[in-house]
């Protein structure tokens, strides 16, 4: 009988949330330090290339106690880093109100995801706070905390696609953890200022694990738009969080039901031409006949210069 060799899973890292999805399509498993590492070391290289660049700073990670830590050390955000740098569609100007708001959300998820004891959470104002998705349930700080992110999120998502109520804190985790290597998040376009900030923004992660132990992506670009309403205190403690998103359209392209092309920025924003087509405006008779005859005709903006 033949030697049989047998491979050693390689220890979790501390890399996002206890990262389980694979960096390339079939390669599921934990994150080895090796593999984070060369990640590392890509990043750095990124940002040496690139100077205009910046990595998102999620505050008060420092002088944590490790029993407060839910996976034992301070999370490593390396692969979502380098994703969201590559990724991103939009370079917001240092101190601009995008950045600002795109670093007190990554603040929130963290402390959300990995801090234990929710009085050290800073990014909010644990009295007020309330957050909800697409008009749904309004959860208070402790209920958001206990189910987590994503059952909060995805709570107004029909049951067939989404059973909040059946899936714990650590499940919901796992499912997209072993869906993304990565799922990076930003600003697009911030709409107003303190203390109520509306916001439009972007998730997105290419499908290369398998979405709740079913169906097995292919590298595919999943995306997620929305919109947020925000209302923060005057030291920009979150208070009040509100999003709006298409959770249906993201669950169905992950189950395979629909293409992930229905996850694109154009089935957010709607249609990019008019229905019945043409240019939308109205055009009268002697308009018609101009541009018919040449006259009047291209943009109103460029208008013939003098002698031509």
């Amino acid at each position: 009988m033949g030697n049989t060799e047998t491979s050693t899973p390689p220890e979790p890292t501390p890399a996002q949330t206890y990262n389980q999805g694979p960096l390339t399509v079939g390669s599921h498993g934990p994150v080895s330090q090796t593999a984070v590492d060369d990640v590392k070391a890509q990043l750095a290289r990124l940002l040496v290339e690139h100077p205009e660049l910046r990595e998102p700073r999620r505050a008060h990670m420092d002088d944590v106690p490790a029993a407060n830590w839910r996976f034992g050390a301070k999370p490593d955000y390396t692969l979502a880093n380098l994703a969201y740098l590559t990724g991103k569609k939009s370079n917001h100007a240092a101190g601009s109100l995008e950045q600002v708001v795109e670093d007190l959300v990554k603040t929130w998820e963290m402390e959300r995801s990995h801090k234990l004891d929710l009085a050290s959470h800073r990014s909010i104002d644990p009295a007020k706070f309330g957050i909800s998705a697409n008009g749904g349930k309004t959860y208070d700080s402790v209920e958001a905390h206990r189910v987590g992110n994503y059952n909060v999120l995805l709570d107004s998502a029909p049951q067939e696609l989404w059973d909040g109520a059946a899936i714990s804190w650590t499940q919901s985790h796992d499912i997209f953890h072993e869906t993304f290597a990565a799922f990076p998040w930003e600003v697009l376009k911030v709409f107003s200022g303190p203390p109520v900030v509306a916001f439009t923004w972007r998730h997105w992660g290419h499908f290369t694990g398998k979405y709740n132990g079913g169906h097995q992506g292919s590298g595919e670009l999943i995306e997620m738009y929305g919109f947020g309403i925000a209302t923060v205190d005057e030291t920009l403690r979150l208070c009040d969080a509100k999003f709006y998103f298409d959770a249906e359209a993201f669950l169905k392209a992950l189950a395979g039901d629909v293409p992930a092309s229905a996850t694109r920025s154009t089935n957010f924003v709607g249609a990019d031409a008019p229905f019945l087509g043409g240019g939308g405006g109205v055009v009268t008779s002697e308009a018609a006949a101009a541009e018919a005859g040449g006259g009047g005709g291209g943009c109103p903006f460029k208008a013939a210069a003098p002698g031509a």
